[in-house]
């Protein structure tokens, strides 16, 4: 008899449960442990006059660095080599390809081109826009641009430079790199000779002219 009276108490107690499924109860729900629930705290956004400033939320320390953002590497972050001067190479894992190349003259077009001009002589159309600007874009193939470390292409679109402001928020970082490696492209291209050519180049060239 006892077991019979224990099975039934044992099926019965699903079913009370699932009876209970799906109801509401006005009441708060048991709390065993209530210290972490109703412990004293400030929310975000709430007034706390503890503070000086009236504030709960409280501004991080100097210099603290959002989780996943933490730039380990000077020459990746920032363009600048081990030795503590301006990088003259890419950074390791950030390889001088067709694809950087095509991704660096696209996003030139885009960030840079309407100051600098497509090919670099600081005569994009925001030049000639409401009457131009007090200050000129840089020409990229002044002399001493053209001897500048890489690092130093990286560095102005990170930090800015004069009356250019950084364009860190909105180019990421390798796409930074990709830019600097175009601008250097256009730089080197400013220069050759058409001896510089591959002969199919110069044969094809020769072609094209009238």
């Amino acid at each position: 008899m006892a077991t019979r009276r224990t099975i039934a108490v044992m099926l019965g107690i699903p079913l009370l449960a699932g009876g209970c499924w799906g109801m509401t109860h006005e009441e708060p729900p048991i709390h065993f442990q209530q210290n972490m629930d109703h412990q004293e705290r400030g929310e975000a956004q709430e007034r706390n006059d503890f503070f000086a400033d009236g504030r709960a939320m409280r501004l991080p320390p100097k210099g603290t660095v959002a989780v996943g953002h933490l730039a380990e590497s000077d020459h990746l972050y920032r363009g600048v080599g081990t030795d503590g001067m301006l990088a003259t190479t890419l950074p390791e894992g950030i390889l001088l390809s067709e694809a950087l190349l095509d991704r660096g003259r696209d996003r030139y077009a885009i960030y840079c081109a309407p100051c600098h001009g497509l090919a670099g002589y600081g005569d994009g159309p925001a030049t000639r826009r409401g009457g131009g600007m007090s200050v000129m874009p840089a020409h990229l193939h002044l002399p001493r641009l053209q001897e500048e470390p890489l690092g130093h292409l990286y560095r102005v679109m990170t930090y800015g430079q004069g009356q250019m402001k950084s364009y860190a928020a909105q180019v990421p970082v390798a796409d930074r790199w990709a830019i600097a490696a175009w601008v250097r492209v256009l730089q080197v291209s400013h220069l050759a000779k058409e001896t510089d050519l591959p002969a199919s180049a110069q044969a094809a060239a020769t072609r094209s002219t009238p």
